[in-house]
Formats: structure tokens, sequence, C-alpha cells
């Protein structure tokens, strides 16, 4: 790297810099040699000494009614460095929270009918392959007589994928619909008949999906928020340490 581009990543610009290297080869001036020297224009060259001023790398003094430039010791720079660290530090805690401000954004999606549903699941899968993982409770066998075939293809990528899962499943499945838990990839538990649900909850990663498919059309909604996410998994867990093998 050049002593030029070493000085342009320290703050100044191309200009400011060919002036500055100008001064340090030339020692204290008139404006006139530093024009020849970096052959930029009469009215830059003023304009660029004056920010190098203000910058603290130069100085001038007037003799006979004539202006001299003289540059101020490289030594300077480091203090130029700091003075861009200190504003640095001082910008740091409101970028901070504008980060942490753009993590509790949440972003939902509603997915309509048969085929916006599929999107959806798809989508899950995409995210989680390969070996990824999901929760999933209220399942009462809705999805695969909503979504027909497409519930023992999903089954098969799930396997393909090796995505790991557990379902809390209605128990009235057990005598209803064994075939359906057969087929099923991943382990299984079982809540008691009395309190039924007609939604499917799946998490995984920082997603919450959302399946009702007593409505008309059916609709999937997704939730991407962490925290949202860490909420519905934690209610997960305790009712799987509640549910029946």
């Amino acid at each position: 790297m050049t002593e030029k581009e070493i000085l342009q990543e320290l703050g100044l610009s191309e200009a400011e810099a060919k002036v500055y290297l100008a001064l340090l080869e030339t020692g204290p001036t008139l404006a006139g040699p530093i024009i020849k020297k970096t052959a930029l224009h009469r009215g830059t060259t003023y304009q660029i000494l004056q920010r190098l001023k203000e910058k603290g790398l130069v100085s001038s003094i007037i003799k006979g009614k004539k202006q001299y430039f003289e540059p101020a010791s490289p030594d300077r720079l480091m203090d130029v460095l700091k003075e861009r660290q200190d504003k640095l530090q001082s910008v740091l805690p409101a970028l901070n929270q504008k980060l942490e401000a753009s993590k509790e954004k949440q972003e939902v999606t509603v997915y309509y009918g048969i085929k916006g549903i599929r999107s959806s699941m798809d989508k899950m899968l995409e995210e989680l392959n390969p070996n990824g993982d999901y929760f999933d409770f209220g399942v009462s066998g809705l999805f695969r007589e909503k979504m027909g075939a497409y519930w023992d293809l999903w089954q098969k990528k799930k396997r393909k994928y090796k995505i790991k899962s557990k379902v809390i499943f209605t128990e009235e499945l057990k005598k209803k619909n064994p075939e359906l838990l057969k087929d099923y990839f991943g382990d299984a538990r079982f809540h008691p008949k009395e309190y039924p649900s007609i939604t499917d909850t799946m998490i995984y990663k920082d997603t919450a999906l959302l399946l009702v498919w007593t409505a008309k059309p059916p609709v999937a909604i997704v939730i991407k928020n962490q925290d949202n996410a860490e909420s519905y998994k934690n209610q997960f867990k305790l009712m799987w340490k509640l549910a029946k093998k």
C-alpha cells in the first residue's frame, strides 16, 4: 500500500493526501509550488489546504503579504486516527441500538389455500435441510386429510434430509388413524382427547408456523421472530413433558 493510500485509509481524500505529501517534500512554501507539483487547479488547491488546516495537518503564516503553508508533523496523523476512533466510539451505542431494534422486528407472511400452504411447507424443509429439527403441537391429522399425498411426500423428504422432529398428536389418532402414525418420521407423544386442537403449531429456527386447517380456505401464518419462536418452544417443552408416550 502506498503512502497516499494509507493517508486515504486515515480519512483524507485523494487530493488531500496528494497535497499533504507534496508539502512534506517541499517544506514551508507558497501555494504555487504545490499547484505545480500536484497539477491541481489553483482554486481547488486552496480549498484543500484550508481543509487540511481544519484537520490540523497544515499551518500557514503571512510573510510580506504572502501566505506560506507548512505541513504538520506526520505524528499528527496519530491524533487524526484517535479522533476518528473517538467519533466511532461515540456513535457505537446508537448503532448497536438500531441493530437490536432491527432484531426485534418480526415478519409475518400469510399463505392461503392448499397451494399456499404447500409453498410454506416446502420453504420450511429448505430452511431445515439438512439435519434441522422442528417441534409441533396441536396435531389432529388434518394435515394429511387436507393435503393428501403431499403429507406422505413431506415425511419422505424429512427422512431424506435427516430432519428431526418432536410432534404432539391428539390421543384419538392412535385409534382413528394408526397408519398416519406409522408413516410419520420423528418422535411422537400424545395429549388427552379432552384438549383437542385444530391448529398445527410448528416451531423451527426463529419461525413459528401456524396451520389453520378449518379456515376456508386453509391458512398458513408464518411468524419470523426469534423471541416469539422461543416463547412457542418453551410452551412446547412444557406440553412435551406432560404428554404421554
